[in-house]
């Protein structure tokens, strides 16, 4: 059984393991850590391992996903409680976290069709311009191990003359090379320390530029176009920057300077056109796309090399068959809190479209995946720091209680929405306006006119003298809700209750009929 049968794995720790020098402790300890698909082997005289009398020395191999931080700690822990529960006499020595092995500079070559000899200067530089960031290329590439060199450059060129993998050969003639887009790699730097060299100077001039933008776009006056000088400054080094690695033309370069700082400066200035460019705001915004981002990498942790990510073809559509049945469901309970609880008048008195109940009912849907992501993302960096290893049992009943919690606070949030569309409703009809609709409730403002002398009325008697709130009725009777306070706080008291062929309603306009 090798290490993939546990999963995948980003980290390899390496074990020395003290065991009873028995041999039937030893058999049982190798075949225990064989099964769990570790790698066992005895300590050789290479190893120089030391052992106490009495026991022997093994080296355990134990893959791990996760945090490189946690990752040692990880793979004792997992040692140490399967010894526990298998009764092996063992303890760990020594652990160590094997490196990956450093990655080799190599350099890539495109190959691309060459400018025709009889072109003429204007087309010759426009073909020249092009090849340079791509446009002649014929979709051939080849990776040579190595920084760059003239002899690197001639055996690249020999060994695509000399080898057809299918396609149209390479000609000499009509075909040649060129070098990816690129920083100069440091010469005896180390892959992490380039790496981290170029997220350090995009970042800076990111910023710099946004920062810029958002000058730009925050004032008023004539003085902010000097921001401007800024991204313009920074424009052609960060261009020469980020071509150095090949000679290019002095327009490609300057324009992939101006792509980098003109992308920054154009996001800072719709940031500063369109938000709070205070202190409060600029804070507010960072810590908004630091929570994205934090949430973004904790959803990747959970989900990647997970049960989810190798069954998600079939856990998908189980989870999306019930929500034809429960949206409706929700969205129905919704219009039945509005119309019942808060004007007193029965849900089915009103007519509503079908579809307004998948609408109504899709805000708490979101609110609800949005607390699902988040407990899934929180459940990712403790899957990446190996939190629930330690503390298993803790971390799931908290996990479970999150999320009951955010059950809750879904339905909490629900029903305060419906409760404040109510009251804009109720104060929009006390204010002699339209109120707003909620989901295909539209409520009309009128006024009752009696048809006869004596006009039935449950909770009755009808106003005439001010205008009432009238939903969109289903059948024959009429009902109607009165915004006067003199009916008392109980909103559900001002519902009045008519046959609809014993009143005429017409549209209000204002708080008088």
């Amino acid at each position: 059984m090798t290490p993939e049968a546990l999963g995948p794995y980003n980290r390899r720790v390496r074990l020395v393991v003290e065991v009873r020098d028995d041999q039937d402790e030893l058999e049982l300890a190798s075949g225990v850590f064989g099964a769990q698909g570790w790698g066992v082997r005895p300590a050789r005289d290479g190893d120089s391992v030391t052992v106490d009398d009495g026991y022997a020395g093994l080296i355990v191999e134990v893959p791990v996903h996760g945090s490189r931080w946690t990752a040692r700690s990880t793979a004792v822990e997992q040692l140490t409680t399967l010894a526990k529960r298998r009764k092996l006499d063992l303890w760990v020595r020594e652990s160590k976290l094997i490196p990956p092995r450093p990655t080799e500079t190599q350099t890539v070559y495109h190959v691309h069709r060459r400018v025709p000899a009889d072109a003429g200067p204007v087309l010759r530089w426009l073909a020249e311009h092009w090849a340079a960031v791509g446009g002649l290329d014929v979709r051939h590439t080849l990776q040579l191990r190595g920084e760059y060199s003239d002899g690197q450059r001639e055996r690249a060129l020999a060994e695509l003359g000399a080898r057809n993998i299918g396609g149209p050969p390479f000609d000499p003639d009509a075909h040649d090379i060129r070098r990816a887009i690129g920083p100069r790699p440091e010469a005896g730097a180390t892959q992490w320390r380039q790496d981290a060299g170029r997220v350090a100077v995009i970042s800076a001039v990111v910023l710099v530029c946004v920062a810029s933008g958002i000058v730009l776009g925050a004032f008023d006056t004539a003085w902010r176009f000097t921001a401007l000088l800024v991204p313009a400054a920074v424009s052609w080094p960060t261009g020469a920057w980020m071509t150095s690695n090949a000679p290019r033309p002095k327009l490609v370069r300057l324009g992939c300077g101006l792509i980098l700082a003109g992308s920054g400066t154009f996001a800072g200035w719709m940031w500063g056109r369109s938000e709070d460019t205070g202190l409060s705001g600029l804070l507010a915004g960072f810590g908004m796309t630091l929570g994205l981002g934090l949430t973004a990498f904790g959803l990747w942790y959970a989900l990647s090399a997970s049960w989810f990510s190798r069954n998600v073809q079939w856990f998908l559509p189980v989870l999306a068959a019930p929500l034809p049945f429960v949206l409706p469901w929700v969205g129905a309970f919704l219009h039945a809190v509005y119309l019942e609880d808060m004007f007193g008048i029965p849900a089915d008195a009103v007519h509503v479209g079908f579809y307004w109940q998948y609408l109504v009912a899709m805000r708490p849907l979101a609110v609800a995946v949005l607390f699902l992501l988040g407990l899934i993302a929180l459940a990712g960096w403790a899957r990446h720091f190996n939190v629930q290893a330690p503390v298993s049992g803790f971390f799931r009943v908290s996990l479970v209680l999150a999320g009951l919690i955010a059950v809750l606070t879904v339905v909490q949030i629900a029903l305060d929405d419906v409760e404040k569309a109510a009251g804009r409703a109720m104060a929009a009809a006390g204010a002699g306006h339209r109120p707003p609709g909620y989901f295909g409730l539209r409520a009309e403002l009128v006024c009752v006119r009696p048809l006869g002398a004596d006009t039935p009325v449950v909770n009755g008697p009808v106003p005439t003298a001010h205008p009432v709130l009238s939903f969109q009725p289903s059948g024959d009777t009429l009902w109607l809700w009165d915004p006067s306070s003199s009916r008392g706080d109980d909103t559900e008291r001002h519902a009045l209750r008519v046959r609809a062929e014993d009143v005429e309603l017409v549209v209000a306009h204002g708080r008088r009929c």
